[in-house]
C-alpha cells in the first residue's frame, strides 16, 4: 500500500492502519482556528477514531472530503454529506477509501529551542 499525505493549512495527515484499542468518537472538527473562527472537518463517508490523543479517520468506499469552513457555515448534519461546503482559506481535498491519521504541523522555535504547534 502507497503511503499518502496531505496537507491543509497546519494540518496533516497520512495514511496508516488503525492501531489496535483505538476507540470510535462522534464526528468533531479534526482542528479548530484559535482565532480566525474556522474548522478542519472531514465530511463523507468517515468515521472518527481516537488512541493515545491521536486523531483516525477511517474513510468508507464513497470517500470523503477533508474542508476548511467557517464555523458559521458548518453545521452538525453536514458531516455525513460529500458535498463542498463553502471554503474558508484552503481548497477541499478529496480523501479516497482507507485510514488516515491527522496531525498538527509542529514549527521549531529557536528562540525556545523547541518544536511547536502551528497556531492558525
Amino acid at each position: 500500500m502507497k503511503t499518502i499525505r496531505l496537507h491543509q493549512g497546519d494540518v496533516q495527515a497520512k495514511t496508516t492502519t488503525l492501531p489496535k484499542g483505538a476507540v470510535k468518537i462522534s464526528n468533531k472538527p479534526i482542528a479548530l482556528g484559535e482565532h480566525s473562527g474556522h474548522q478542519h472537518v472531514v465530511t463523507g463517508d468517515v468515521e472518527l477514531y481516537e488512541f493515545e490523543g491521536k486523531v483516525f479517520a477511517v474513510i468508507g468506499s464513497d470517500g470523503a472530503i477533508l474542508q476548511h469552513v467557517h464555523d458559521s457555515n458548518f453545521k452538525e448534519s453536514m458531516y455525513k454529506t460529500k458535498k463542498e461546503i463553502k471554503k474558508a482559506d484552503h481548497n477541499p481535498i478529496d480523501l479516497p477509501p482507507g485510514t488516515y491519521e491527522f496531525y498538527i504541523q509542529n514549527a521549531y522555535n529557536p528562540f525556545k529551542k523547541i518544536f511547536e504547534k502551528v497556531i492558525d
